[in-house]
């Protein structure tokens, strides 16, 4: 299992609030998965405090480096930026992050 690469600044306990989610299932691939992740407007169908998903820029529904956009979690609005953002590929951990 690959560490999260916690940038400069957002290292957990030296930040106002950082959240990681992570779960482990065996036989399941990093590439099904993906689309669930990498696509903001499927979150709400699995994750219920996600919602009011909206993009920038006429760009999405897939995330992409820079991106920018918008959703509200616990009802709390977050406006966020791709940080990183590595699709699967085999051998190679795929990584996806945001900065709201």
């Amino acid at each position: 299992m690959s560490d999260i690469i916690w940038p400069t600044g957002y290292v957990p306990g030296f930040t106002d609030n950082f959240c990681s989610n992570e779960i482990i299932v065996a036989g399941l691939a990093t590439v099904d998965i993906w689309p669930l992740l990498n696509e903001p407007e499927r979150w709400p169908t699995y994750y219920k405090n996600s919602a009011d998903v909206r993009f920038y820029d006429g760009k999405g529904p897939e995330l992409e480096p820079g991106l920018c956009f918008f959703f509200s979690t616990f009802g709390f609005p977050v406006n966020s930026r791709v940080v990183e953002h590595v699709p699967p590929v085999e051998g190679r951990p795929a990584r996806v992050a945001w900065h709201g």
